[in-house]
């Protein structure tokens, strides 16, 4: 009896140990998971905020109105505020120039609204200049762009795919650019991790 209890309080003193080696490594595992799922769950509340804001652009929402802006906004869980925050979205309508303008040809921008912090990251399409948009011909606000036919600053960068657009037709281009870093555990990850979602309509 004496060798069996000896061998049984061995196992019992290895499975202490066994526990105190492997217990680390299943924390770090179990908040990997929680950390993940929360990423996984704020990026899909950007692709469609992104697909909610070029959904209503489209259908004629006008986003220089703060009440659009604000009810683009409810219930996103982002930390993006109207003139601030943790992001910014960038709300853009582009176009053809017709012949016999100066920028015969190309995709530009004809009007654009920017929700959040503009300084968190600029748009892919880029920005007209400041002496063009918001438009200082129209009453205040405004998210038109001022000559948008003549000015070269208005000249949209868009993907090769979507250069195609038919003249007189115009596309709604939505972006999103946020920072998850709220949801890091202490110096998990020691850069923001950003996210961002593109959606054209």
């Amino acid at each position: 009896m004496r060798p069996i209890r000896h061998l049984l309080r061995n196992n019992r003193g290895n499975a202490f140990v066994e526990l105190a080696l492997t217990l680390p490594v299943l924390t770090l595992m179990l908040f990997g998971v929680i950390t993940g799922g929360l990423v996984f769950d704020r990026y899909m509340t950007v692709v469609q905020l992104c697909r909610n804001a070029a959904g209503m652009m489209a259908r004629g929402a006008n986003f220089a109105l703060a009440t659009n802006k604000q009810l683009l906004l409810t219930g996103q869980n982002l930390e993006i505020t109207a003139n601030g925050g943790n992001g910014v979205i960038y709300l853009t309508r582009v176009t053809v120039a017709p012949p016999g303008t100066a920028n015969e040809g190309e995709i530009v921008i004809a009007e654009r609204h920017v929700i959040g912090n503009p300084n968190f990251r600029p748009s892919v399409l880029g920005s007209p200049a400041s002496a063009i948009w918001p438009n200082p011909d129209k009453p205040a606000p405004t998210g038109d762009v001022k000559d948008f036919n003549e000015e070269p600053s208005a000249v949209a960068n868009v993907p090769a795919a979507l250069s195609t657009l038919p003249l007189g037709e115009s596309m709604y281009v939505a972006e999103i650019y946020h920072s998850a870093e709220s949801i890091r555990f202490g110096r998990a990850w020691r850069d923001p991790l950003q996210m961002s979602s593109v959606t054209y309509f």
